[in-house]
């Protein structure tokens, strides 16, 4: 049961150039995510090693297909490693789907999406991402992947978040407009509903006062252009925010100044509960 939240369209400038959700909920294990400002430095030698893929510490090249899927045995995920030079992307495999030309299919588009991050990125950047695989079976996969950025030329790393959730029948992937509208979500981010996962009360204040200087139009217009798939436009930049769904609550992210950790993540419950 979706609620709608209308609000005036108010147009208040931003002093912050945004890069880049909060009630707890069992299940949803996300206890990397952070809810303070990060600025640990990372430094990372870009290099021109090949690209290579590494599972259960065995290198094996790039693109090897999956053995013949057993259909009689559950759908499980292993999360697999992509490497080149400064680049490190965890990512999940898909094994055991009843078709092996879909569970091909899928694996490719699960690679593609975990490292579109690295082709929007500055060249010679050193990128690190974790990935956490939050649901499977033989219908959907949900994975968020978590880590950092940073230029060459940056003095800190950069907080990244984002999401892939992938519909194993048809092979695609799902986004924002799936689970809700992008109007109805900016609507409730600017509300005094809102609420941001794991802030702290001060962090909620914070966040709340950077919000200020949002409107709803600016959110529907972030919210439209969230997740996977990726603009197919050339100049078309890496989504500002990903979101996905667990256990009848929405978790999306919202990009924030580098003080407050580059993202938080709001959440919705779908249920209405």
């Amino acid at each position: 049961m979706k609620r709608t939240y209308i609000l005036p369209l108010v147009f208040l400038s931003s002093s912050v150039i945004m890069f880049g959700c909060g009630k707890k909920q069992e299940g949803a294990d996300l206890s990397g995510i952070h809810t303070t400002a990060q600025t640990q430095k990372e430094t990372m030698a870009p290099t021109t090693a090949p690209v290579e893929v590494t599972t259960a510490g065995e290198t094996t090249e790039a693109g090897t297909k999956t053995d013949t899927p057993d259909s009689t045995a559950n759908v499980s995920a292993d999360i697999q490693t992509f490497r080149d030079g400064s680049v490190s992307i965890q990512y999940p495999v898909v094994s055991n789907l009843s078709d092996s030309k879909t569970q091909e299919a899928v694996n490719d588009l699960l690679l593609a999406n975990a490292t579109a991050i690295a082709k929007s990125a500055v060249e010679g950047s050193a990128i690190d991402v974790t990935c956490k695989v939050i649901s499977v079976d033989r219908s959907r996969l949900t994975a968020v992947y978590k880590g950092t950025m940073q230029a060459q030329d940056s003095a800190y790393p950069t907080n990244i978040f984002y999401t892939n959730t992938v519909d194993l029948k048809q092979v695609k992937s799902l986004g924002f407009n799936d689970y809700s509208d992008a109007y109805t979500m900016a609507g409730y981010v600017m509300s005094d509903d809102v609420e941001f996962y794991q802030a702290s009360p001060d962090m909620t204040t914070a966040l709340l006062q950077h919000r200020a200087s949002m409107s709803v139009e600016q959110y529907t217009q972030l919210f439209d252009q969230a997740d996977f798939p990726l603009s197919s436009a050339e100049d078309a930049s890496f989504p500002e925010s990903f979101s996905y769904t667990h256990e009848g609550v929405l978790y999306f992210s919202i990009p924030v100044p580098h003080a407050l950790g580059d993202y938080a993540i709001v959440t919705f419950n779908i249920d209405g509960k």
